[in-house]
């Protein structure tokens, strides 16, 4: 309007006011009363059922100190959270499974169930969740998609939607081409970690074939152990050639009986179980004299399957081998059922330092990613390719800021102990002769320790079966027929 006279932008005002009365004076309904006429718009319930849904494993890290262990426990997860509880509530949240189901409304099965306190790194869980792929759209393996179990009806046309709605959508072609066009996945781990206490991180999927479980589909199970050569400031190293000696000896298919507890809930009456690998890892070097980067040691544990607090009963000994107060041949004669058919009753180590770090499957069985790609990671390319590596760094960069928080908290933990160093250098612990380590800086102290040989000895797994048959086992029966009923 720049180069417009004054009486050309009079005149153009002019027709301006014009118009717009005629189309005030032509509508239908005064303008108050069309702003009445407005019916407010109401939001759709979501309905879970008019959704695909789709296989998936789940890898799972989570601090175990925090919970109250893996499984869900239903009585006692308002005051003793679960792993498995926050996971539920964090899919049900995210409107991943439907809600009020539970486990068994979408197929969970976990690899393996570890105790309070006990950490993962590589907890396996498989189930069916919502997916947002079309059936020609989908790339995972064949039978992993399912159809929605309720079909919606046709969206009603409006009487004021005529032929000017039609002439304002896209054409022809390119909603072909949006349809065509594959539309990615869920970014599953972002979506979850979103609803997760910060303890809990999915750290990847895997479209999964529609028979693999997670627990039955694992050939291995591999546990870490993190305890410190030095237990105790200036005391004796544990002798770890020595417990290197007696690692060895549970190398094989044994009945381990005499290293778990036994689980009359379970009535298992073979207590076999083969393990496959036992290691040490050279223990960490001291970092500028900080003494709490010192001397810390892993063991590691590879087995087809583990009894209840199996790893924790093996660390135990290990350290009595370690503090001299046993000799690695110990490891088989506990072993030895004839010459021990009732365990011992020596103390199980601490759950703390424990780790269930991978669960092994068979090549193919998945194949892990982060981002919403669902073909084969080896034939990721292009955009999908930039995705899943920006949504990688993403997670990494949040894990480390966590790590580098962690390792901050033990600094200023340890700065005490690193001042009475400073003014009175190092100071040796007098610990009693019979004291040894039970794992997470817990140290069992006595003048005189009494050998395994000398301990009383358990109940046998019969005794413990049939004790739990007729006292809890009759109990939960009784309450599963009045629930029948």
């Amino acid at each position: 309007y720049a180069h417009l006279s004054r009486e050309e932008l009079e005149t153009r005002l002019a027709s301006y006011e014009a118009s717009s009365q005629s189309i005030a004076s032509s509508s239908k309904l005064p303008l108050a009363n069309a702003r009445a006429s407005k019916v407010k718009k109401t939001k759709r319930a979501f309905n879970f059922s008019t959704y695909p849904t789709r296989h998936i494993a789940l890898l799972i890290a989570y601090e175990g100190w925090t919970f109250s262990g893996l499984a869900i426990q239903p009585l006692v997860e308002a005051t003793s959270p679960t792993v498995e509880g926050e996971l539920l509530k964090a899919l049900e949240r995210a409107k991943l499974i439907e809600a009020g189901k539970g486990w068994e409304g979408c197929g969970f099965s976990r690899c393996g169930r570890t105790d309070k306190g006990v950490s993962g790194a590589g907890q396996v869980v498989n189930l069916w969740v919502r997916s947002m792929k079309s059936k020609d759209h989908v790339r995972g393996p064949e039978g992993s998609w399912k159809e929605p179990s309720e079909i919606l009806p046709p969206r009603v046309k409006l009487e004021n939607q005529d032929a000017s709605e039609q002439e304002n959508s896209p054409p022809q072609s390119i909603r072909e081409a949006k349809e065509s066009f594959p539309a990615p996945e869920m970014f599953y781990p972002k979506i979850l970690n979103a609803h997760l206490p910060p303890s809990i991180r999915v750290l990847a999927w895997s479209p999964v074939n529609p028979t693999f479980d997670s627990r039955f589909s694992c050939k291995n199970r591999h546990y870490k152990y993190a305890f410190h050569l030095v237990p105790s400031p200036g005391s004796i190293p544990l002798d770890l050639e020595a417990m290197r000696q007696g690692a060895k000896r549970l190398i094989g298919e044994h009945d381990f009986r005499n290293f778990c507890k036994l689980d009359g809930s379970k009535q298992i009456e073979n207590h076999r179980r083969r393990v496959l690998k036992a290691w040490f890892d050279e223990p960490l070097a001291s970092k500028d004299g900080d003494p709490s980067s010192s001397g810390m040691v892993m063991f590691n544990l590879v087995g087809t399957a583990f009894l209840w607090h199996q790893v924790r009963h093996i660390m135990a000994v290990l350290f009595l081998i370690g503090s001299r107060l046993e000799y690695p041949s110990v490891v088989t004669e506990l072993l030895d059922i004839d010459k021990y058919p009732r365990r011992p009753l020596y103390l199980m180590a601490d759950a703390l330092p424990l780790r269930l770090h991978e669960c092994g499957y068979e090549p193919g069985d998945l194949d892990w990613r982060v981002g919403s790609y669902d073909g084969l990671t080896s034939e990721m390319q292009g955009d999908a390719r930039a995705i899943e590596l920006e949504a990688r760094g993403k997670l990494a960069g949040q894990l480390e800021n966590a790590r580098q928080e962690a390792e901050i908290r033990t600094w200023q933990t340890s700065s005490a102990l690193g001042r009475m160093t400073e003014l009175f250098g190092a100071m040796r612990t007098e610990l009693p002769p019979a004291a040894h380590p039970m794992g997470g800086g817990d140290i069992r102290a006595g003048d005189k320790y009494v050998s395994i040989d000398k301990l009383s000895l358990g109940e046998t797994v019969e005794v413990v079966n049939q004790t739990w048959r007729e006292g809890r086992g009759k109990v939960r029966q009784l309450q599963r027929d009045a629930r029948a009923v």
